[in-house]
């Protein structure tokens, strides 16, 4: 856990990767970048390692990643100079998956995590949760033929209401935040690319939401 300066209690924030994990890409670390400024802004920082214990995308589901990002939010409450009130997740692609899936699976009473935020999550198989007390942004890429928008349409019309908030940047591409791609990079499963307009008015919207 990365600990900012300043007086307790903190607020934190947990990180989730996408199938990549935590590695660099063409000698850039978007999770440690992101790291870094949320802990200078205050928050303490938790990086949810799924992958560490589940090696790759292909040998783990979304329920599994939401059970670690509940048991790493749990833990993260019990932390000394942590404010177990304002606990929040961000998680990008497959981890944004996992989000949706440990929204679903939070336990009734008062909520483990209170805000959520999604970087193009894949919504595939997601179902809209019921517990109320949290708030969720969605930020997707319009043009995204990875993890298309669309699939996220049931969650986000069945969700409680005014509790979801999504934005659509134009002309972006699944991981359009990571700078460590070109503007367009073709793979088998889809198209990626990095769109630095909406990768800095992205960011800037998570933050926000997160005070």
């Amino acid at each position: 856990m990365l600990s900012p300066s300043g007086a307790a209690p903190h607020p934190a924030v947990l990180l989730v990767p996408g199938c990549s994990g935590f590695t660099a890409v063409n000698g850039i670390n978007l999770y440690d970048e992101r790291a870094r400024e949320l802990q200078a802004a205050g928050y303490a920082v938790v990086f949810v390692d799924y992958l560490g214990r589940f090696d790759n995308c292909g040998h783990v589901s979304h329920a599994q990643v939401g059970e670690d990002i509940l048991g790493a939010a749990t833990w993260t409450r019990a932390q000394p100079g942590i404010d177990p009130g304002r606990i929040s997740v961000i998680g990008w692609s497959y981890g944004g998956g996992g989000v949706l899936a440990a929204l679903m699976a939070m336990p009734s009473g008062p909520p483990i995590f209170a805000k959520a935020v999604m970087y193009y999550p894949d919504c595939r198989g997601e179902k809209p949760w019921t517990t109320t007390g949290i708030s969720a942004l969605m930020l997707m890429g319009a043009i995204d033929d990875v993890a298309r928008p669309a699939l996220c349409d049931t969650v986000v019309k069945r969700a409680p209401p005014n509790t979801i908030r999504t934005v659509l940047y134009p002309n972006s591409r699944h991981s359009f935040d990571m700078r460590s791609l070109p503007e367009r990079a073709e793979y088998p499963f889809g198209t990626m690319g990095y769109n630095a307009e909406a990768a800095n008015a992205s960011w800037a919207t998570a933050l926000d939401f997160l005070r």
